[in-house]
This record gives structure tokens, sequence and C-alpha cells, in this order.
């Protein structure tokens, strides 16, 4: 099971921020507190002072949700790791991006779908989107795709192999390309890549995403909670 964590973990280093290992914990360390975080691999860990995000994993051990309580930390989302077989699909295969102006085109989708045009920090997640697509996009581990309509970029994922296991991340359609099935294609592709492997992804536990990929096959494989300070 570690595999999949290993996965999603591999994701943030290169997506969001930095990984650092110990026995005890993971800490990380995004390119914005919203992503940093500290995972506990021990039931005796010492809560590293300052931290202000909890994510507890199934081998954190016992006892984490009384200590956290106890400290001042409130219970939020819940994110569920899925697994879903890499199952043969028909269609023909698309070619990730090879060209900076892909990524580009590649972090404007990523805009379009996940950020608020209110948002007083939008300039900066958009250079932060564009800084990770053209850094990763030509990774050999990492697969980063765009569908365009009429030219026009309108939907994106990419994939993440580590050992045994690809990853799906970042899937994402500008609203006015919604509905026309361009996210089933790309995770079409998904399973594509993951063949003869184990395939998985994130979300966050009674959304609409989980729905979804309930439908798609996708079963939790393990919950990881998450506990902020107010």
């Amino acid at each position: 099971m570690h595999e999949l964590l290993d996965n999603h973990l591999a994701f943030l280093a290169a997506h969001r921020g930095e990984v650092r290992r110990t026995a005890t914990g993971i800490e990380v360390v995004g390119e914005d507190a919203y992503f940093s975080a500290w995972i506990p691999l021990t039931a005796d860990a010492e809560l590293p002072e300052g931290t202000a995000t909890v994510r507890l994993v199934p081998w954190s051990g016992d006892g984490w949700e009384e200590r956290l309580a106890g400290a001042g930390f409130e219970a939020t989302e819940v994110l569920v790791h899925m697994e879903a077989p890499p199952d043969a699909v028909d269609g023909d295969p698309i070619t990730p991006i090879a060209t900076d102006d892909d990524a580009v085109a590649f972090a404007e989708v990523q805009g379009a779908a996940f950020l608020d045009d209110d948002d007083p920090d939008i300039e900066w997640w958009r250079a932060m989107l564009r800084e990770k697509a053209v850094k990763n996009y030509s990774a050999p581990e990492q697969s980063l795709y765009v569908l365009r309509v009429d030219g026009d970029p309108a939907a994106v994922t990419l994939v993440l192999r580590s050992g045994p296991v690809t990853g799906i991340y970042a899937v994402a359609t500008k609203p006015a390309y919604r509905g026309r099935g361009l996210a089933s294609a790309l995770l079409a592709q998904a399973r594509r890549d993951a063949a003869g492997g184990r395939l998985t992804l994130q979300v966050v536990e009674g959304s609409d995403a989980e729905r979804l990929y309930l439908k798609l096959g996708f079963r939790p494989a393990f919950w990881s909670p998450h506990f902020r300070r107010p």
C-alpha cells in the first residue's frame, strides 16, 4: 500500500514543493502554505513545532486524532486514495506534449479549471502552474496531455510513474468544454499508460469527483484525514 502513497508524494515533490522523509514522519514543504503538511509514520512521533496541517495515513499509528484535538487541530477534509485495474481500452492513443508552448497551454487549462478570477494571488498561481508544467513535461517518469478543441487547449491531465504505480493528476477541463467526454478520453490514455501496473488517484471524500471515479471502477484503497489549526 505504501506504493500508492509514494506515487502521490512523488507528484507533490515535482509539482507542489519539497518532500522530506524521516523514520518517524514525512514533511511536505509546499510552494504555498496550502500544500504544506506533516504525515506521522509512528504513533509516538513528535509533532514538529509550527506545524499547521497534519495528514494521517494508515501507517501513522493509533491515537493521533486525540493528540491533534488536544493540540488545537480541527478535522477538515478526508483525501481518498483510490485504485482501479488498468483495463485495456479502445480508441486512439494521445501523444504527450513535447514543447514549452504546449506546457504553457497545459497550465492555462489548469488555471481556467481550478482558479477563481477574484483570487488575489491568481497571478502567482498562474506563474507557478506554468513553471511546474514547463519543468516537468520532459521528465521520463511523467507524461502531460493536452486535448484541444478547434485549436483551443480544452482539457488536460498528467500521469506520473513510480515503480509499478501510475498516478493520475491534474484532471482539468475548461468550463466551456465540460460534458464532451474530454476527461474520459484522457483517463483512457492513463489506463493505457498503466498497462500491467497499478492505477491510482486521489479525491476528496464525498465530492462529485469521488462519485464519478467510483462509477469508473476506482475503489478506495485508504483514507487520509486532514487536520488543521484554525
